[in-house]
């Protein structure tokens, strides 16, 4: 039997001041042990390997230490060398992904809380991936958790905080762990690989702490398997290789690809990507994280690129860079449902190949055509539409001793030669028929004579509500005047957009469906 041990295990915190990366949360634990203020139930939350379960083992000693209740426990007692190993008798750790039933919740802890602790202090239970428990399990143990026996202290540590009831929640301290920074990981791989003897440059520590993605534990691990499979020193190509990950000199081509719109070179590198069998959700990750330093780097000016990145970052925009990285999110998506990767990979990178424009430059002609149309500064109109107008125009009878000619047709919508009549007549269709009263707002009244009226409608639907009670309209005018009246219904008919106004409301419509439809507004 091997007696080796893992460094996972082997670097394992053993107190709180060795935790990395949760100092508020150890601050705080510290603080309360000082005080002495237990509380009898915490609720530790947050992605995997990032210490939950190693900071509940540590509160854990501190509460049983033989020295006493101290936020430093002594690590040599044999409270804390049990818990340690997992072996205390008053420690229980129950780990709820294999015991989800009520029966094991009952087994394991309600019918033993009321026993007082066999050696130490605190009677402590630990109940690890606590969101796997049943409904059935978590409600046996509300009631313990509401109203726990003196020296009895729970600790649920759990990934999806989501899945907890909130009657649990509401009766636990909770205390959210948070996963931690690449730099962060970086330097404690180094003092392990320093006290390990283990010779790794900083690029190969960078990459196994991007892998592990926050997780302390993954990283560990992730650096004693590059030891075990390299015999000379950890270089970021043995690395790569060793963990999968695309060759750099690949994944700055497709960069400059994609930043360059070169369709040829990127189906060059589709195709061989295939060819060596390298894994198109790698390739896309490690896409990402290679847009994601240049985007970083936009904002944080402490961040330096290095010479071949920066030159591809003078090549694209901000803006640009944005709509890649999102692209390169659905991308990520579509993979993990598809049976065909590298068709979906083909698909996702020439698709953003197409659209992956400079948006500055797409919102400022967007912008330059918005006000065009919204001001009219185009072309004048063709012939025909005036010409269409006057038709119209000329068939009717002049208005008030005047010709009907588009300015007074183009003339705000509801203004009258009779407005106190009108208004009159408007009021007294408010209750009745409001919907027509407001259609009939909407119009232009003229008169020829008393006997003889004009509606001039904006809107076909308008104009179409009018016509419906056109006999309605008729005789309720005709008793208010005390003649019968008579009365047109004319509809206005728009000008043709010039050809360049068609140009431009055209352009606009593509340009909203490459960008899903958003309205660019100054």
């Amino acid at each position: 039997m091997s007696d080796y041990l893992p460094l996972a295990r082997k670097f394992r915190p053993r107190n709180f001041d060795e935790v990395i990366g949760q100092e508020t949360i150890s601050r705080t634990l510290k603080n309360a042990l000082k005080a002495g203020k237990i509380y009898p139930a915490y609720l530790f939350t947050g992605p995997r390997g990032i210490g939950k379960t190693t900071t509940a083992r540590i509160l854990a000693k501190s509460l049983n230490c033989s020295t006493g209740l101290s936020p430093e426990p002594c690590l040599k007692c044999d409270s804390c060398v049990e818990i340690a190993r997992s072996g205390s008798l008053d420690v229980l750790e129950m780990d709820a992904a294999s015991n989800t039933g009520v029966d094991n919740v009952r087994e394991a802890i309600i019918e033993t809380i009321s026993l007082v602790p066999h050696r130490d202090r605190y009677k402590v239970f630990i109940i690890d991936e606590a969101h796997m428990l049943s409904t059935a399990a978590f409600n046996a143990l509300l009631k313990t958790l509401e109203e726990p026996p003196p020296r009895v202290v729970f600790i649920l540590a759990t990934t999806e905080v989501s899945k907890i009831p909130p009657t649990i929640v509401s009766r636990c301290q909770r205390f959210r762990f948070r996963p931690l920074s690449i730099e962060i990981l970086t330097q404690h791989l180094a003092s392990i690989a320093e006290q390990e003897k283990i010779e790794a440059d900083q690029q190969a520590l960078f990459l196994l702490a991007q892998a592990s993605e926050g997780a302390a534990r993954d990283a560990i691990s992730l650096l004693d398997q590059c030891r075990s499979a390299n015999a000379g020193p950890l270089t970021e190509t043995s690395v790569r290789n060793l963990l999968g990950f695309s060759p750099k000199e690949t994944i700055e081509n497709f960069a400059q690809a994609l930043i360059e719109k070169n369709k040829e070179n990127l189906a060059h590198l589709i195709f061989q990507a295939e060819e060596e069998g390298l894994d198109p959700a790698q390739i896309v990750k490690d896409l990402r994280a290679f847009f994601h330093e240049i985007y970083r780097s936009f904002y944080q000016p402490k961040i330096t690129l290095k010479d071949p990145v920066e030159n591809l970052k003078k090549k694209i925009s901000q803006a640009a860079l944005t709509f890649i990285l999102k692209r390169l999110n659905a991308v990520m998506e579509d993979l993990r449902f598809s049976d065909s990767p590298f068709l979906s990979l083909e698909l996702g990178l020439v698709g953003t190949l197409e659209a992956a424009t400079d948006l500055s430059e797409w919102v400022k002609r967007l912008e330059a055509l918005e006000s065009r149309i919204s001001q009219g500064k185009t072309s004048p109109p063709s012939s025909s539409a005036p010409a269409k107008i006057l038709e119209e125009s000329d068939s009717l009878e002049p208005l008030d001793e005047a010709p009907l000619e588009e300015s007074s047709l183009s003339k705000p919508a509801g203004k009258t030669a009779h407005p106190e009549l009108w208004t009159q007549f408007l009021a007294s269709l408010e209750s009745d028929k409001p919907a027509l009263s407001a259609a009939l707002a909407k119009a232009e009244v003229s008169k020829d004579s008393p006997k003889s009226w004009r509606l001039i409608f904006a809107q076909s639907f308008d104009a179409s509500q009018a016509k419906k009670n056109l006999a309605f309209i008729q005789e309720t005018l005709g008793k208010m005047t005390g003649n019968p009246v008579s009365i047109e219904i004319v509809e206005k008919v728009p000008a043709r957009p010039s050809p360049d106004q068609d140009a431009a409301a055209e352009s606009l419509t593509k340009a909203q469906q490459i960008f899903g439809g958003r309205v660019l507004k100054k």
